[in-house]
């Protein structure tokens, strides 16, 4: 029995290989769209953030008051142009016609007030559609606040103290690892689920419907060995596709993440910390009944479609079903327990946001490893049960 198994999964594994698209899909997608996506978004936001800041900015003011200090110091300022204008209603309107970035309106009274130490109002338009919002501005408002603060205290002998009595230090005791893991690490399993997916949908579909295009399926059930050897075979290499595919989508991920600037050295570090053995270990532990689950809701469409247009129709919309409860562990308050360890995928999604944070619990882990493996052998008993249909194979 293991004779002809083996002989199976050898002739399905060369006529997979055989197949363009899955090895684009498999192979070539997973290790490369992480790296060239980082490469992309880093270069392109660098290169957007840096002609932002060295943008000179127009700032349309209306000054009522009298005094000029405020509008004085923005002057002052590398790369802003300032624009006087008379009537406080231009501004919405030229800001809204990109004609100046930011509008200011100082009040009549304004510098009269701040020396009376009456609060007083400045009017900010700008347009929150920007990529730096009102960042730049902000930053120079604060600044000349911070210079009428200092003196006043001066004027009044008072030190910085009257106005900050004290000061608070915060200790964060989670780890950078635990951080990342919590805040981030449900972005992870997200990934490598959806191409443990797509890395088996096309083998299951080429391996079964594209055998009943070719006729070649009708051949293959006329040798001397049985449906269920013939089944394991072919199961046997569409999960192995799925599972190669996820991993080599961790891998270009990391790759990705070495080759990208401008990630802090700490998370560097952590994030190559978490390649491990261990984590390997945790993640093949899921993955392979996962991979195998997945193969066995493939398999029946596969059978069941006439033609590859048809498989496709029918397969698609399961990665809706894939990605939905994958999605649902990267939302904040989630957490992994007794219950959610039993919820298919999603359970995949909060265990290894623990195992990155090394925070896993042992006995829910374990949960989700029997349930998943649970999963598998039912969907192994299902296709088995269909594939065992000449109703099924023979449509």
């Amino acid at each position: 029995m293991f004779k002809n198994i083996f002989t199976i999964i050898r002739k399905e594994i060369l006529d997979t290989l055989r197949d363009k698209r899955t090895i684009v899909t498999m192979v070539l997608v997973p290790v490369l769209v992480f790296p060239l996506i980082f490469i992309a978004s880093s270069s392109v936001q660098k290169s957007v953030m840096e002609k932002e800041q060295a943008k000179t900015i127009k700032i349309g003011i209306v000054n009522e008051d009298t005094d000029k200090a405020l509008e004085d110091f923005l002057r002052q300022q590398e790369n802003v142009e300032i624009i006087i204008l008379d009537n406080e209603n231009q501004l919405e309107e030229l800001v809204k016609n990109d004609s100046i970035i930011y509008g200011l309106h100082i009040p009549a009274g304004f510098a009269q007030s701040i020396e009376s130490m009456e609060q007083m109002a400045l009017n900010l338009y700008f347009s929150g559609t920007r990529i730096t919002g009102k960042d730049r501005i902000d930053r120079f408002i604060e600044t000349w606040e911070d210079q009428v603060v200092a003196q006043r205290l001066q004027d009044q002998q008072l030190s910085q103290t009257f106005i900050k009595p004290f000061v608070t230090k915060s200790f964060n005791v989670a780890s950078d690892q635990e951080m990342i893991g919590k805040l981030a690490g449900g972005f992870l399993p997200y990934l490598f689920i959806i191409f443990c997916f797509t890395g088996a949908m096309y083998p299951a579909i080429d391996l079964f419907t594209g055998e009943k295009e070719r006729r070649t399926l009708e051949t293959l059930l006329t040798a001397p060995v049985s449906r269920i050897e013939i089944l394991i075979g072919k199961m046997t290499v569409i999960a192995l596709t799925g599972l190669i595919s996820a991993m080599l989508a961790l891998l270009g991920l990391f790759v990705g993440l070495q080759i990208s600037a401008g990630l802090p050295d700490f998370i560097m570090t952590v994030v190559m910390g978490i390649l491990s053995l261990s984590f390997i270990v945790y993640l093949l532990i899921m993955l392979i009944p996962l991979s195998i689950f997945f193969a066995g809701m493939l398999i029946p469409l596969a059978i069941y479609a006439k033609n590859f247009k048809e498989a496709q129709s029918i397969v698609t919309p399961l990665t809706f079903i894939v990605i939905i409860p994958a999605a649902l562990g990267l939302i904040p308050g989630i957490e992994y327990n007794a219950a959610t360890a039993l919820i298919p995928i999603l359970n995949i999604t909060l265990a290894t946001k623990e195992i990155i944070a090394g925070t896993v619990f042992i006995p829910h882990y374990l949960i989700t490893v029997v349930s998943l493996i649970a999963l598998a052998a039912v969907s192994v008993l299902f296709c088995a049960n269909w594939f065992g249909k000449e109703s099924n194979v023979l449509r």
